[in-house]
């Protein structure tokens, strides 16, 4: 389960937050698949809001599936920020699996976003495919996506 450091707006070392363009990106690592997408999802959040202000309050299910690793890091990342957007929540916290090949399962904490202790840095409008890698190299996974501001 992935919720991020202690001080949750200080980088993490499997983090890198870059600008690319008119966008914003990530790099991620993991020791695992799971790992991996739990990162990256900790990772957009990270972006959007002040991720120590976020309690938990609230678990849900989310499940994607795709054909590859990488088409399901913008499927997982696409259905956070669709719910994000839609229901007016923020989540920190990411418990992922993969039952099987191309599913993923996860339990994702979070809440409504409170606008007393919620801080929106910004709003993400697409998850891209734009450079768009999810590897493992050697023990390691990473991935590099970029958000669409």
């Amino acid at each position: 389960m992935t919720e991020g450091p202690e001080n949750a707006q200080s980088e993490p070392g499997w983090l890198e937050v870059f600008e690319h363009t008119a966008d914003v990106g990530i790099q991620v690592r993991g020791d695992s698949p799971q790992e991996l997408f739990e990162h990256a999802a900790w990772g957009m959040f990270r972006i959007v809001t002040d991720l120590e202000s976020i309690q938990p309050r609230e678990w849900q299910t989310v499940e994607v599936s795709g054909p590859d690793w990488s088409t399901l890091m913008v499927y997982w990342l696409s259905e956070l920020n669709f719910l994000h957007v839609t229901r007016h929540e923020v989540y920190g916290r990411f418990e992922v699996d993969f039952p099987e090949t191309g599913l993923l399962r996860a339990r994702i904490g979070g809440e409504k976003i409170d606008g007393q202790r919620h801080v929106i840095h910004t709003e993400i409008k697409a998850v891209t495919y734009h450079q768009l890698e999810v590897v493992k190299a050697g023990e390691i996974w990473q991935a590099r996506v970029l958000f669409d501001l």
